[in-house]
């Protein structure tokens, strides 16, 4: 005969359901048992939950088992979470500081919808890294050389063509800077005729001096 399932699959979480005791408390070594029951089974198992639907309350040994199966999730890259409802059982939960690392859901669509949004931005990553990013890298690979080559080719003619006016222009500022430097030159050209002048005006008095003693000698 089949084993009867202690368990469902709502979205990506197997959801156990809570075992009682004879009292009608939280079971936790049944719970344990289950759990490993259901994880030699699955030996792939990453996202594993307790319904504790119905409950009031659980003890600290429900806690402790808690925490230990979170941290096996958590080691499978997974997650355990609690299905519940009760405002005396959540606030247990962050009193011990589980709500941190334990998921909390308040109905079972919350799970559902938790595991759509797990799934899907996954898939719309992959697309847009494996469409988009290619693309636009493809893009600037093929467009960027296009463009430049021509620029290159056009830049290359034109530098040729410059190198040549730049010879022109330097031979034209050559020619211009030789009478710019001869203007420059104009002063000390000139010292020659000043200094005949001077030569002229000394020796013209110098025979008026002459004129003027022999006149007055005679």
């Amino acid at each position: 005969m089949p084993q009867l399932k202690n368990y469902r699959e709502v979205g990506v979480f197997d959801l156990i359901s809570a075992p009682l005791n004879p009292i009608g408390a939280f079971d936790a070594e049944q719970f344990k048992k289950d759990v490993r029951a259901l994880l030699a089974e699955k030996k792939d198992e990453q996202f594993l939950a307790v319904d504790l639907t119905g409950l009031d309350f659980v003890y600290s040994d429900a806690y402790n088992a808690f925490i230990q199966f979170q941290q096996e999730m958590e080691d499978r890259r997974g997650m355990f979470a609690v299905l519940t409802n009760n405002k005396i059982i959540v606030d247990g939960l962050r009193k011990a500081g589980l709500d941190k690392n334990i998921k909390v859901f308040a109905q079972e669509a919350d799970m559902m919808s938790f595991s759509l949004q797990s799934q899907s931005p996954e898939g719309e990553s992959a697309a847009a890294e494996s469409s988009s990013e290619p693309a636009a890298v493809a893009s600037q690979n093929v467009s960027a050389p296009a463009e430049s080559a021509p620029a290159q080719h056009l830049d290359r003619r034109a530098t040729g063509l410059h190198r040549r006016f730049t010879k022109s222009f330097n031979a034209i500022a050559k020619e211009e800077s030789g009478p710019k430097k001869k203007g420059l030159d104009v002063p000390f050209d000139e010292e020659p005729s000043s200094a005949k002048t001077v030569i002229i005006v000394v020796l013209l008095l110098l025979a008026a001096v002459g004129g003027a003693l022999a006149f007055f000698f005679i």
